[in-house]
C-alpha cells in the first residue's frame, strides 16, 4: 500500500431508516446568555394524518456505548493499577470476571481483599468466577458478545472470536447469557469487539479487518450484522494506523449519534494521509439526524509515544480517558472530549501508579479492557425529523420523535424545550400521534432570520429518563429560518 492510496469505504445506505430532508448545513451551537423570556408558541394542528409517516417501533437495535449502562465488565487480574477500578467504581457498577488460579481455584476472596485494601467501593462491584484462559488475556472488549435489543428485550449476540485458540474466552458469551438471563444467538461471523463501534441509531463502524477475516466477503459481513444486530448502515474503512491489531478503537471513537472523534497525527508522520482520508470520508456520512457526522480531531504525537486517547470508556455521562506519556498531549485530548461532550465528567485515568511503567499502550488501553452492559430498562428517544442548519421559511415546522420504553412502561412525559433568538428556554408538551409511540411538536409564527435551539426530554412511569440530543441544553439541535 502506498502513501497516496485512496481510502476504500464501504457504506450501505439504510433501506429501513428514513432520514430528514431538511438542509444539512451544520451548526455548532453556542450557549448564549438568555434574553427576555417569550411566550410559548401557540400550538397548531401538527400535521394532517395523510401527510405523516410514522416512525415504526424498532425490531433490532444495538445500543451505543454512550447510552445508559447498568454495569461495566472488567477482568481480574488486568495488568493495570487498582486505582483504575477505583475510579470507575466511584460512579458506575462493575461486573468483575475473576480468573481462577493455576489450580482452577476461585480467587474471588483475593480480589475482594485487594479491592478493599485499595478503598474501592465494594458495593459497586459484583465478583463472578469466569475462566478467561490466563491472567494475560484480559481484553474483555474483544471477546465479549454484542448486546442487541430484540424488540424490547436485551439479548446477547455472539460471534466467532478472531482468537479461536483462546477457548475459554470463546465460551464467555454463553456463560454470560446464563448469568445475565439474556437470550443467546450466535452468527457465523468472525469478529472482535475492539473493531466495532456503533452510534445506537442503526449505523456501525469497523475497519476492513472484519472483511479480511471473513474470506473478503463484505456482503456476508453486512448481511449478518443487519440480520442479527439491526445494523442497516455499516461503514467499513481501511485501518489508518497500519498496525497489527487493526482495531477501530485504536484511532476512532463514536461519542454521540452525530459525533465521531478521530485521531490526528503530525503532518510529518508517514501515516498522516491515511488518518486524514478516514476523517474526511467519515465526515461525509450522514447521521440519523439527516446531516453529516461532526468530526472532532484529537492530536497524538505518533511514533512510540503512548497516546491511546480514543481507547476510552464512556459510561453514564462519564468519560474515562487513558492518559499517555506526554502531559501536553494529555491535556489537549481531555479538552477535545469536554468540547464534544459538554456536561459529561471527563476523567484522565493513569495506567501507572508510583512506577514509571504505563500499563496502557497505543493498541491496548482502557476500552480494550472494559465492556459496558447496556441498561435493559433504558428509555430511548428515536429522533429523526430534526430541524438543523438553515431551513426554508414556511408556515410551520414539524419535530417528531419516537419514544421507546425498554422497561415496557407507559410514557409519562415527552417535553420539548426551545429558545428563540437566545431567549430563555420554554418548556412545552409534545403531542402523541394517535395510538402510536410517536410524539410531535410544531413551531409556527417564526420569522425570517430567527434562530431556534431545542432539545427533548422524556420519561416513563418507572421514572426512566433520557434526553435528545445527547448533551441536551448544552448542545441542542439548532436551526435558522432563511432570510
Amino acid at each position: 500500500m502506498t502513501k497516496t492510496k485512496k481510502i476504500c469505504l464501504l457504506f450501505v445506505l439504510a433501506s429501513l431508516v428514513s432520514f430528514s430532508s431538511c438542509s444539512t448545513t451544520s451548526n455548532n451551537p453556542e450557549i448564549v446568555d438568555p434574553g427576555d423570556p417569550v411566550d410559548p408558541i401557540e400550538p397548531v394542528d401538527p400535521v394532517e394524518p395523510d401527510d405523516y409517516k410514522v416512525i415504526e417501533n424498532i425490531s433490532k437495535r444495538m445500543p451505543a456505548e454512550f447510552e445508559p449502562v447498568s454495569r461495566i465488565k472488567m477482568c481480574y487480574p488486568n495488568n493495570m493499577p487498582l486505582s483504575v477500578y477505583k475510579e470507575i467504581a466511584k460512579d458506575n457498577k462493575i461486573l468483575l470476571l475473576v480468573n481462577p488460579d493455576s489450580r482452577n481455584k476461585s480467587r474471588i476472596n483475593e480480589a475482594k481483599s485487594s479491592f478493599n485494601d485499595e478503598g474501592i467501593n465494594l458495593d459497586n462491584v459484583t465478583f463472578v468466577d469466569m475462566n478467561i484462559d490466563d491472567d494475560y488475556s484480559y481484553w474483555v472488549r474483544d471477546f465479549s458478545p454484542f448486546y442487541v435489543f430484540n424488540n424490547l428485550d436485551l439479548s446477547i449476540v455472539d460471534f466467532n472470536y478472531n482468537r479461536p485458540y483462546r477457548t475459554e474466552q470463546n465460551d464467555v458469551s454463553i456463560k454470560l447469557s446464563n448469568y445475565l438471563d439474556m437470550s443467546y444467538t450466535k452468527m457465523n461471523l468472525t469478529h472482535t469487539g475492539g473493531n466495532l463501534m456503533q452510534d445506537g441509531r442503526f449505523t456501525a463502524f469497523s475497519d476492513d479487518l472484519v472483511v479480511q477475516e471473513n474470506s473478503n466477503n463484505a456482503t456476508k459481513v453486512k448481511t449478518s450484522m443487519k440480520n442479527y444486530c439491526g445494523v442497516d448502515n455499516y461503514a467499513i474503512t481501511i485501518d489508518p494506523q497500519g498496525d497489527y491489531i487493526a482495531h477501530i478503537d485504536c484511532w476512532g471513537k463514536i461519542v454521540a449519534p452525530d459525533k465521531i472523534i478521530v485521531a490526528k497525527l503530525p503532518a510529518t508522520n508517514s501515516r498522516y494521509d491515511y488518518y486524514e482520508q478516514v476523517a474526511e470520508e467519515l465526515g461525509k456520512l450522514k447521521c440519523i439526524y439527516g446531516y453529516n457526522y461532526r468530526i472532532y480531531r484529537i492530536d497524538e504525537p505518533g511514533g512510540e509515544v503512548v497516546a491511546p486517547y480514543t481507547n476510552s470508556l464512556i459510561a453514564n455521562k462519564h468519560v474515562y480517558m487513558p492518559l499517555g506519556d506526554n502531559s501536553s498531549y494529555n491535556q489537549k485530548a481531555l479538552k477535545v472530549y469536554q468540547e464534544a461532550l459538554p456536561g459529561y465528567i471527563v476523567h484522565g485515568v493513569k495506567g501507572y501508579d508510583s512506577s514509571s511503567y504505563n500499563a496502557f499502550l497505543n493498541t491496548d488501553a482502557l476500552h480494550c479492557r472494559t465492556h459496558e452492559i447496556p441498561n435493559s430498562n433504558m428509555l430511548f428517544i428515536d429522533s429523526r425529523e430534526v430541524l438543523n442548519g438553515t431551513v426554508a421559511i414556511a408556515e410551520k415546522y414539524l419535530v417528531k420523535t419516537n419514544i421507546v420504553s425498554y422497561a415496557k412502561q407507559d410514557i409519562k412525559n415527552v417535553d420539548i424545550f426551545y429558545s428563540i433568538n437566545g431567549a430563555d428556554y420554554i418548556k412545552d408538551e409534545m403531542i402523541q400521534f394517535k395510538e402510536t409511540s410517536n410524539y410531535l411538536y410544531t413551531f409556527s409564527n417564526l420569522n425570517s432570520g430567527d434562530s431556534v435551539k431545542y432539545y427533548i426530554e422524556a420519561s416513563d412511569e418507572a421514572n426512566n429518563k433520557n434526553v435528545d440530543p445527547t448533551c441536551g441544553k448544552l448542545d441542542p439541535h439548532s436551526f435558522t429560518i432563511s432570510s
